[in-house]
């Protein structure tokens, strides 16, 4: 880079040649144009004095005036003109070219003058990385790292240093990133870095293949995402938030249900969990399993339109009361069709007493007409239904309510749920709390 005495030469230069550009110009076509002409001239006055001259001794000597002058003399004057014409031609295209390159020379000026001045007024860093993605090495940087890390250059240029100041627990990934980008040709990453403050910003690092550099130099580009990150982690907090509001309502409107059926207590809430760990045993995210346990704390909920002595009759249910047990599947989905879960909340409601092999109610739906959410809830509502106390039969027993599951596996419960739930109960020995 120039000092500051170089700089202001090379200022005042450029200044100088870029003041009324259009009357230097016009001088400068006005001298090179007389300059052009006189050199034609020149040349046409020697050339035409030459022949003129030589033919004169030719006629001097042989006196034949006919074929000296008006052959030989005529042919020399019009080769004379084309060589001033073609002379003239050139001398004109030399002072094109010198004029291209002189405006060349001056933008070239112009740019390196005005280059630190223009990433200084910019909020990113650009640097150039030269070698391989394993064993490489900036060999510059814009001079705001300074105004913006507080780094110097040439600590910056040291080997190792971008290393050094990454966040301990980005540093193993982001190498590896990096080195995959370069690798790539060119690529994004981002990752904590740490400022001479000692604090750490979050850093977007972009990299690409300089087209003329062989595969051997890349140009950079960091740009601080800090306030982004920022508004990112309250945005994730903010639905944390969110979330977490909406589990405790469910939670609410399920104690709601179960103080209307207080012999089953707790139904809910086991169910919620045991179709949660069956998809995590059938490899489902969290995310997947999360809804299940919404469904499962919701699945009841119709249960608030059937009337209450009938929910804790001590007896068996006559065929009239039971099918009006039975339509709490359709009061649950007419509760929770228009509220916006991201899962299948009001269809599970809907659908988990619903069997594979179409016996099941209200719907009487077949295989995968019922979805795979309501299925793993159909055999976790079976399991706990079955080993729990009801009023009108003690519990009885896990033991009992895997044999359901086992004899009727393909017929009335789904193959795969089915045997996740075997698993999880008798394999792994997850317990019935």
């Amino acid at each position: 880079m120039p000092d500051d005495k170089e700089s202001t030469i090379l200022g005042d230069e450029i200044t100088q040649s870029l003041v009324c550009p259009e009357v230097k110009e016009s001088l400068l076509m006005d001298v090179l144009s007389r300059k052009k002409l006189w050199i034609v001239i020149f040349y046409a006055v020697i050339g035409t004095g030459w022949i003129l001259g030589s033919d004169l001794l030719l006629f001097h000597l042989f006196g034949d005036i006919q074929t000296t002058f008006l052959g030989s003399t005529l042919k020399g004057l019009l080769f004379v003109a084309l060589m001033s014409l073609l002379l003239y031609f050139l001398l004109y295209r030399l002072e094109y070219s010198e004029k291209r390159a002189q405006q060349a020379e001056i933008a070239s000026e112009l740019q390196f003058f005005t280059l630190p001045d223009f990433f200084g007024a910019i909020p990113v860093i650009v640097y150039v990385l030269e070698g391989t993605p394993v064993d490489r090495r900036a060999i510059w940087v814009s001079h705001n790292i300074e105004k913006i890390l507080h780094y110097s250059v040439k600590d910056v240029l040291t080997d190792g240093w971008w290393e050094r100041h990454l966040h301990p627990d980005d540093r193993e990934q982001s190498v590896i990133q990096a080195e995959d980008i370069l690798r790539k040709g060119g690529g994004t990453h981002e990752y904590r870095f740490r400022h001479a403050d000692g604090s750490y910003i979050f850093v977007k690092d972009e990299l690409h293949q300089l087209a003329a550099s062989s595969g051997t130099r890349f140009i950079g580009v960091w740009t601080d995402i800090s306030q982004r990150y920022q508004l990112e982690q309250n945005a994730i907090q903010y639905a944390g938030q969110l979330e977490q509001a909406m589990f405790q309502t469910v939670d609410a409107v399920a104690k709601l249900t179960e103080l209307r059926d207080p012999y089953t207590s707790g139904h809910e809430k086991r169910v919620g969990e045991i179709s949660a760990a069956i998809a995590a045993e059938m490899g489902f995210d969290e995310r997947y399993q999360e809804g299940l346990h919404i469904a499962g704390l919701l699945h009841d909920i119709g249960k608030i339109g059937v009337p209450s002595e009938i929910l804790v009759k001590p007896a068996r249910l006559s065929a009239g009361e039971y099918a009006l047990v039975k339509e709490h599947t359709e009061f649950g989905y007419q509760v929770l069709r228009n509220v916006d879960f991201p899962w299948p909340v009001a269809d599970i409601a809907r659908q988990h007493h619903e069997r594979i092999d179409g016996s099941g109610y209200p719907l009487g739906l077949k295989g995968d007409q019922i979805t795979m959410e309501a299925r793993i809830v159909a055999i976790a509502d079976v399991v706990e239904s079955m080993a729990s106390h009801r009023p009108y039969r003690p519990g009885l027993g896990i033991d009992v309510a895997l044999a359901e599951i086992e004899s009727n596996i393909g017929k009335l419960y789904d193959i795969d749920a089915a045997s996740a739930c075997l698993r999880l109960f008798r394999d792994k020995g997850y317990p019935l709390t």
